[in-house]
């Protein structure tokens, strides 16, 4: 384990301890998640070490990198991928510009890309875990790198999209900086992240699902994304709620808070989230942002 001594977005020194919360996905372990007072930026802290991190992914429940279609919560996912990933390509689809060249950060096992791919994109993808890297390879016959320094220096994408995928990034500012260099001038930078002042992350506690710790290292809200992108020369163009993750983040909160997902209070937790959000400031259980350059 490392304990940070410092913010890893902004550097301050002064953060407070907010709640700790339990691994119930493969080690069972309990992890302090802290807030930094000048960013308020939330983080896991201490967390494994980038090296130490492979074995807290290597479960069959961590569905991203599984087509495992085995029990309720799995077979519920699978099912919503295939709607969501209709949405996903019509969200890009105006963005289809030049050479069309996309790249998805974290592809886990290839399906955002495949959908591209029929949909005319030049398809890009990269993926840390081997195992899945290999899966997405299969599915679409392309090349999958393997970390962010095998990609071209020349490349340039009109989309690099990161579904779920930041919150688990230890080099952000090293990210960051590809994205910079990578993105077209006209091109967008897409984030789907996990909400912590959403309504469910509010109603569940340290029982959230989507803290998933020690996976996510950190726990972004609207406006700790806004400020780390600000610092890159990024402007929010557009925030999109990400509405079944209210209702599948509740499901799986239910069963860790009481060894059932008690799907009926479960579907009226993530509605109330939903419609929360709809009338207030856009606090969905995640978001989909779509950042540009700066003018």
């Amino acid at each position: 384990m490392e304990e940070l001594h410092e913010c890893p977005a902004c550097s301050s020194i002064e953060f407070t301890p907010i709640l700790r919360a339990k691994d119930y996905t493969v080690s069972y372990q309990t992890f302090q998640l802290v807030e930094c007072q000048t960013c308020h930026l939330r983080f896991t802290n201490p967390r494994p070490k980038a090296e130490e991190a492979g074995p807290y992914y290597k479960s069959e429940n961590y569905i991203s990198h599984s087509n495992t279609e085995k029990g309720f919560i799995n077979q519920l996912y699978q099912r919503v991928r295939n709607i969501t990933l209709r949405l996903k390509t019509n969200w890009i689809e105006p963005e289809k510009k030049g050479e069309k060249n996309l790249l998805d950060i974290g592809c886990g096992t290839g399906h955002f890309l495949h959908a591209c791919q029929e949909r005319g994109w030049n398809i890009h993808g990269m993926e840390l875990d081997p195992d899945t890297a290999q899966k997405a390879m299969q599915l679409t016959g392309q090349k999958i790198y393997s970390q962010l320094s095998h990609i071209p220096e020349s490349a340039r994408f009109q989309v690099i999209s990161l579904w779920h995928v930041l919150e688990h990034v230890y080099e952000l500012h090293e990210y960051f900086a590809f994205f910079k260099k990578h993105l077209a001038p006209s091109g967008k930078l897409l984030f789907a992240l996990p909400n912590c002042n959403s309504y469910d992350a509010q109603y569940f506690q340290e029982f959230w699902a989507a803290y998933d710790v020690p996976r996510h290292i950190y726990h972004f809200t609207p406006e700790t994304i806004q400020a780390i992108a600000k610092q890159y020369g990024f402007t929010l163009r557009e925030k999109k709620g990400l509405i079944f993750d209210s209702f599948y983040i509740s499901l799986m909160s239910n069963e860790y808070k009481s060894s059932s997902k008690k799907i009926i209070a479960s579907f009226i937790i993530g509605l109330v989230s939903n419609m929360k959000a709809w009338i207030g400031k856009g606090n969905y259980s995640s978001n989909l942002y779509i950042f540009e350059h700066a003018q």
